[in-house]
């Protein structure tokens, strides 16, 4: 069957930089095998001009200077007392951008619409007054009090209101994506209304293998050359628990390895690394904090260990995926390896204290053998359920349990592998 699909956007499309562009480009790409697709973003900053692929619409939105309305400055004002004030879904609304949106609609004729996350949820009644099926694709909870430590009545009254726009959305969507099953139960846990009445589909995250091959031949990155033992973490840092594990790193984890292995260094590889981070990395000798990447690979290939002491957050980690994908073997808490079928001891070490991760770097990194074994079973794992042909066979049966009604037209472009 071929569908006409618009991708809503609200991040960045490329290169993928983070998990949720890594997730957006991995069902971008994949979409593309059942008919056109074209994109509707809306994000800070001009929309890439030189992409590897080709889609028959793309209307990107810069909000780099927003234009709106008098009332609409109010109504951000009034947040508080509004269900669905939410200081980032309403940064991200316009009336001119909806209204481009409508013409949008109209031009491109979609048979069906994927919603980016929930943060586009007051584009929500214009989606619907077009009629066809829409897919929210929900990687993370964003409900889950886990993710805000603050429990301030400030946190909570904002807390208060993304549950509030996440139950609607799930409700009002024909279709909710989620990346694992772990997740599904957590919305249903949640969102008790939703949990008899909405259609949640399990689309793995992923990566394309193909993208992870022959990492060895790429050069060095400038900023870490030389065969040293080297620890990852990979993340955008402006997460608050991709902050928090890169802070443990660097208070508990990496001045112990560094004591034993003094000639081992630690990257941390991602955008807005926060300002505390930045400081605790700036006291250690050996510690590179790179900022936004074109390209975490040359990384990965450097790689000795991916390290993630993850406490807190939802959804699957793409970190793990692409380390899987590069043969980098990874020591983790079990909240980082959340959602992933991965057995301790056979495809990563499990590892919840600081003290016993420093115990499984050492151990690791004077044991490579081990260590290969481990990215091996790990790379094996990736193959079956995480790479992007496996990821396309749970689209598939998302797909099957919709009503869509066919577009006509072109056939379906070939699996992009």
């Amino acid at each position: 069957m071929t569908y006409r699909t618009l991708f809503l956007l609200q991040t960045d499309l490329y290169p993928p930089a983070g998990g949720v562009s890594l997730r957006n480009w991995q069902n971008i790409n994949l979409m593309r095998a059942y008919g056109a697709v074209g994109l509707f973003s809306i994000y800070k900053g001009a929309a890439c001009d030189q992409l590897p692929v080709q889609f028959a619409l793309w209307h990107h939105h810069d909000l780099s200077t927003p234009q709106r309305t008098a009332w609409e400055k109010i109504q951000r004002r009034l947040w508080r007392w509004r269900p669905d004030g939410n200081a980032r879904a309403d940064w991200l609304y316009s009336a001119s951008i909806a209204q481009q949106l409508k013409a949008t609609l109209k031009a491109f004729q979609p048979t069906l619409i994927i919603v980016e996350e929930i943060w586009l949820f007051r584009y929500l009644p214009i989606l619907r007054q077009w009629g066809c099926p829409i897919i929210l694709d929900d990687p993370n909870v964003e409900g889950d009090d886990s993710r805000y430590p603050d429990r301030s009545a400030m946190a909570l009254l904002k807390l208060q209101k993304i549950r509030y726009i996440e139950e609607q959305f799930v409700q009002r969507a024909d279709q909710v994506w989620m990346c694992s099953q772990q997740d599904i139960d957590g919305l249903g846990r949640l969102y008790p209304s939703t949990k008899d009445t909405v259609q949640t589909c399990l689309v793995p995250n992923g990566v394309n293998p193909l993208d992870y091959q022959n990492l060895q031949a790429l050069p060095q990155p400038s900023d870490c050359q030389g065969e040293a033992p080297t620890l990852l973490y990979l993340g955008r840092f402006s997460y608050a628990p991709n902050a928090e594990a890169a802070e443990i790193l660097l208070r508990d984890i990496f001045p112990a390895v560094k004591a034993m292995i003094p000639d081992c260094r630690l990257l941390l590889v991602g955008c807005e690394p926060t300002v505390p981070l930045q400081q605790l990395a700036q006291q250690q000798p050996d510690v590179i904090v790179t900022g936004r990447v074109d390209d975490v690979k040359p990384y990965l290939a450097a790689a000795s260990l991916m390290v993630v002491p993850l406490q807190r957050g939802s959804g699957t980690r793409l970190k793990l995926l692409e380390a899987f994908a590069a043969h980098c073997p990874v020591i983790s808490t079990a909240k980082g390896a959340e959602g992933l079928a991965v057995e301790d001891g056979k495809h990563l070490l499990l590892r919840e204290t600081p003290a016993a991760m420093v115990d499984a770097i050492q151990r690791l990194l004077h044991a490579p053998p081990q260590a290969q074994a481990l990215a091996a079973m790990a790379h094996r794992l990736f193959l079956a359920h995480y790479g992007w042909p496996a990821v396309n066979q749970q689209i598939q049966t998302a797909l099957g349990r919709l009503s869509i009604a066919p577009a006509a037209g072109q056939p379906p472009a070939p699996l992009p592998m």
